[in-house]
């Protein structure tokens, strides 16, 4: 079937039963919405209340947790399943109320579409809902107007749109309506407009060719249904962790289970002592702990104007080792800027960033340059346009005029008298305005066509003839600064109504500019040890211009290219490229896989509909709240609220922080656990009664696993946090902890085994021994928390005034030690009171094992080495 943009107007209307001047009957447009439904894009299905719920359950350790409760009821224990199905609700409900915020404010985000759309019916002109737009519908099309579908152009008058959302091209595409005779891609398509862009200039008729999921942008809305969404670092690394823990807890109930038989243990008392393995062994207060130091994450990242739609990617963000950014909308504005001005022969720089209307104009000898010298070339730049600066309105390249106009404080005082619009075969515009009795010309264009118009040239005031040798220093100007990826501009002027009469005023060079935070952020990137690899819609010699002004890489590789190239030639030059230009949405995925096969974690951003399937196929994506579309802020992990780029870093930043922090709750929790194992195999194996019953254990790791581990969670991030290299994503969560999880829980069965036989020999009674072991094991752990606030650095160096939720939770859960058992609450958990002696030998026996574990802090290695030097370079 040949293409639309490959027919000629008449054939398209005729393939499509309709009439330019007369549009569809009524009656036709009725069957044909009945035929092909409503003009709209059918969304994925938003994630439901229950399905929010039921997420916060699927984690292996929560398997283990319910498990546990199973056995716990079988046995008729049902405190203890009660207090494990209490720790999972709390669970649920954090994980709950932080995924469902986040999903509520993704709605108030959410922007209308296209409400209206003009149509010709029935030779009528009539706005209808854009819903009801169908196939061979007649469509007017002015400056502002959001097009509501897919149509080919058939008429067109100095008309533009801007296409950047689906195409990321940063300027306002030129439209025609002769047909093109080869298949070409959407951005070279320039006979044709589709849905979901916005018309920058000029008037236009079209006929629909397609609506909803047939529409360019609902192709790759519905392509999102077929990309797989990858599963978080943490969510691996977790699985990870709670599959050994299984392992090793059916190990030792086998094991024990085993030797009770052959010891001819009671059935009962052997599976008490499984159950008190089992639970010793299942960290029930981390899936809390990781919640609340997610959510904790959250909120200070909500302050930083992050939004995150999922707790678990802060965590991969602090493992990503790439940024891929798309540069239209993200590393820059969006928004052309003046930057370069050719007059009275001489080059002047133009300072600032945008539509923002403060800068300032210099030359490389002077660094503020009179702008009464160009006070008419930046007058006829505010009326040789149609644009609003107030509202943001028009053509960005007409706002960048009035922007730099504005800097120099330039008012007119002429009216508009006619014009002659801009098309693509003139290559110029014209208006003629009057003051008084004054009528002038005043134009913008190719500066080629200006000149050739142009008899005289503007020289600080004085009027000169042209001759070719001016003519050539001016296009030589020109050709300079467009090849320095500027847009160029002449503009020129008569005194009269005289268009044979024309002087030439200079040129003027612009460009979608970086934006500020975007420098800053990639110079925190490369400090980081993170790559940022530029993504862009525009031409090559744009994109590098834009790199240049980043300080990124200088190869730039097009989609035309990547498609030429085989698997073997990609994978061999994506290490090597950090600039691709004129890329669809194709090209950006076939990128990201690319870096992933590498062994990258890479990170997306992006605002257009065009970005959306590479944001689904990132480790972690990252939406524009602002400029983003709907399907980009559905695809997205996390959505930037003021489309800072500098917002990355901080995420960047905190990931960073949250994993460093898991690490060291997860260390904390493992140790304290495997300790307790130790304590009740020993005891199996020197014929020991049970040191502790199951919900005692509950009760220590609810202590200790709780408060404490939680306020490990929001521990200050280390200093030059940003300065150290992103941690190897094949990384264990354990790395480099075995030794300390070994030596601790060695520390923690010996005292905890000791202290047990001490006090049942002495005392004679089971409850005291348990309430001596279950004191000091809970002692123990309260300064392990301490210690494993750092790996190398003393608690004795380390203030605890910097994390002063760390010093509070110690004390309370030490005072919620005391309050069990001088309370009646110890019946329950068949505990006595000590005295205090008896905390004095507690106290005594842990301290002696804090020393060893901070005495195995010197022979530690300096992880320091991980660290980047500041003038390295990615």
């Amino acid at each position: 079937m040949i293409p639309y943009h490959s027919k000629s107007k008449e054939q398209v209307l005729t393939s499509l039963n309709s009439d330019f001047n007369n549009g569809l009957s009524q009656h036709e447009a009725e069957y044909r919405l009945k035929k092909v439904g409503l003009n709209k894009i059918e969304k994925q299905k938003g994630i439901s209340k229950l399905s929010i719920f039921i997420r916060q359950f699927k984690s292996p350790l929560i398997y283990i947790l319910f498990l546990a409760i199973i056995i716990s009821l079988i046995i008729k224990e049902f405190l203890d399943a009660s207090v494990i199905l209490v720790i999972l609700i709390i669970n649920s409900v954090l994980g709950y109320y932080q995924e469902y915020k986040a999903e509520r404010a993704l709605e108030l985000l959410k922007k209308i579409s296209a409400s209206s759309a003009k149509v010709i019916r029935n030779k009528r002109l009539i706005i209808i809902n854009s819903e009801e737009v169908v196939p061979g519908d007649i469509l007017i099309l002015e400056e502002g107007d959001k097009i509501p579908a897919d149509a080919r152009l058939i008429q067109v008058f100095d008309f533009k749109t801007n296409e950047s959302i689906l195409t990321g091209e940063s300027l306002p595409v030129e439209k025609i309506t002769k047909q093109i005779q080869q298949t070409q891609t959407l951005a070279l398509q320039t006979n044709m407009v589709f849905a979901g862009t916005i018309v920058a200039s000029g008037r236009a008729k079209a006929v629909v060719i397609s609506t909803g999921d047939k529409t360019e942008f609902g192709k790759i809305a519905s392509s999102l249904q077929t990309i797989k969404k990858e599963e978080t670092l943490l969510e691996k690394k977790l699985k990870k962790v709670s599959k050994s823990l299984t392992k090793i807890i059916l190990f030792v109930v086998i094991l024990l289970l085993g030797l009770g038989f052959i010891r001819k243990i009671p059935l009962s008392e052997s599976i008490m002592t499984a159950i008190s393995i089992a639970v010793a062994a299942i960290p029930e207060g981390l899936p809390i702990v990781l919640t609340v130091s997610l959510a904790l994450g959250v909120q200070r990242m909500a302050q930083n104007k992050a939004l995150v739609r999922k707790l678990s990617s802060i965590e991969t963000l602090g493992a990503v080792t790439v940024i891929c950014a798309d540069k239209t909308g993200t590393m820059t504005k969006g928004e052309m800027t003046v930057t370069q001005i050719y007059a009275n022969n001489e080059l002047i720089q133009v300072t600032g960033n945008g539509y923002d209307t403060k800068g300032n104009f210099k030359t490389s000898f002077s660094t503020k340059y009179d702008t009464k010298r160009i006070e008419k070339l930046l007058e006829t730049g505010i009326l040789c346009n149609n644009s609003q600066l107030e509202n943001k309105i028009g053509d960005p390249t007409e706002l960048a005029l009035l922007v730099a106009a504005k800097k120099a404080n330039i008012k007119t005082n002429f009216t508009r008298v006619d014009e002659t619009p801009f098309d693509s075969i003139k290559k110029f515009m014209a208006t003629l305005d009057s003051y008084q009795d004054k009528k002038c010309i005043h134009m913008k264009g190719a500066p080629e066509i200006v000149l050739a118009k142009c008899k005289y040239y503007y020289d600080n005031g004085r009027i000169k003839f042209i001759d070719p040798k001016d003519k050539e220093r001016i296009l030589l100007m020109n050709s300079k600064m467009a090849n320095s990826a500027l847009r160029v501009l002449g503009l020129a002027f008569s005194k009269e109504n005289n268009s044979k009469e024309m002087i030439f005023l200079g040129l003027v060079g612009m460009i979608d500019s970086p934006r500020e935070e975007a420098k800053e952020a990639i110079k925190l990137c490369k400090k980081a040890g993170i790559r940022v690899i530029m993504i862009t819609g525009d031409n090559a010699l744009t994109a590098q211009a834009i790199a240049k002004e980043l300080n990124l890489g200088t190869r730039v590789i097009t989609g035309e290219q990547l498609s030429n190239m085989n698997k073997d030639q990609i994978s061999s030059i994506i290490n090597q490229v950090d600039i691709y230009a004129r890329v669809n949405p194709e090209h950006k995925v076939l990128i990201l896989e690319n870096l992933q096969e590498k062994g990258e974690i890479v990170a997306m951003t992006g605002d257009g509909i065009n970005d959306a399937p590479a944001l689904k196929k990132a480790n972690v994506s990252i939406a524009m709240g602002i400029s983003g579309t709907d399907v980009t802020r559905d695809s997205s992990d996390v959505i930037l609220l003021d489309d800072n780029f500098n917002s990355i870093v901080n995420a960047v930043s905190h990931g960073r922080r949250i994993y460093d922090n898991t690490k060291k709750f997860v260390k904390l929790v493992l140790s304290a656990n495997l300790g307790e194992i130790g304590i009740i195999t020993m005891s199996l194996i020197l014929s020991l009664p049970l040191p502790l019953l199951p919900l005692q254990i509950l009760w220590i790791n609810l202590i200790t696993d709780s408060l404490p581990a939680i306020a490990l969670g929001v521990d200050p991030a280390e200093k030059n946090i940003m300065h150290r290299k992103p941690r190897n994503p094949k990384e264990s969560i354990l790395n480099g902890s075995t030794p300390f999880l070994i030596l601790s829980a060695v520390l923690l069965t010996v005292i905890g085994i000791s202290i047990f036989s001490y006090s049942y020999n002495v005392s004679g009674n089971i409850d005291k021994a348990r309430t001596m072991v279950l004191t000091t094991v809970i002692l123990f752990e309260l300064f392990l928390v301490l210690v494993c606030r750092s790996n190398k650095k003393s608690i004795f160096k380390m203030s605890l005034f910097n994390n002063k939720f760390l010093l509070i939770s110690i004390l309370l859960a030490l005072g919620l030690q005391i309050i069990l058992i001088y309370t009646p609450i110890s019946e329950f958990f068949e505990l006595v009171q000590l005295s205090l002696n008896d905390w004095l030998i507690s106290l005594g026996v842990v301290l002696v094992g804090i020393v060893i574990l901070e005495l195995r802090k010197i022979f530690v290695i300096d992880e320091t080495k991980n660290y980047i030097k500041q003038e390295s370079k990615i």
